[in-house]
């Protein structure tokens, strides 16, 4: 494909973050659901043309990339299992569950992360975009300073 035919795609750096977060009171997130809010979306393609206002809202809603403002208290921790309530030294067998995080959290307050596109709860405050997400719903974390385009 020559440079003519080639899809002009908005680059979003993985370090981007809305400017007025650190001002903006947001909810915090409970149970097993993480806070993430999602980068301000360029204007101009990295080939230097600028976007109708339409299309750069397509590319906001569609993003799936942000970062994990705040995190619930039991995200990433798996489920205890209930004993059963018997009298002492009655023998009992627990079925143990698998592990649903073996390897640990996959990621952190700061990273910035991929999911699913249509992923959580979106909302709105002060024109920054969030999203509410479980914390099994991200893919993966992308390394500071990646650029990610084509989403």
């Amino acid at each position: 494909m020559n440079d003519q035919m080639a899809h002009q795609f908005p680059v979003l750096s993985a370090a981007a973050k809305p400017e007025n977060l650190d001002m903006m009171v947001a909810p915090d997130p409970v149970g097993h659901f993480m806070l993430v809010a999602l980068p301000e979306v360029e204007i101009r393609t990295a080939g230097g043309v600028y976007m109708p206002e339409t299309v750069s809202e397509r590319e906001r809603t569609a993003s799936v990339i942000g970062t994990v403002i705040a995190m619930g208290p039991d995200c990433y921790v798996d489920p205890a299992i209930p004993l059963p309530d018997v009298a002492p030294g009655t023998p009992i067998t627990v079925l143990a569950s698998r592990p649903r995080f073996p390897s640990g959290p996959w990621c952190k307050e700061g990273d910035t992360v991929l999911f699913s596109r249509y992923a959580g709860k979106r909302f709105t405050i002060d024109k920054v975009e969030f999203r509410m997400l479980a914390d099994d719903e991200v893919i993966a974390t992308i390394p500071e300073g990646a650029k990610v385009g084509g989403l």
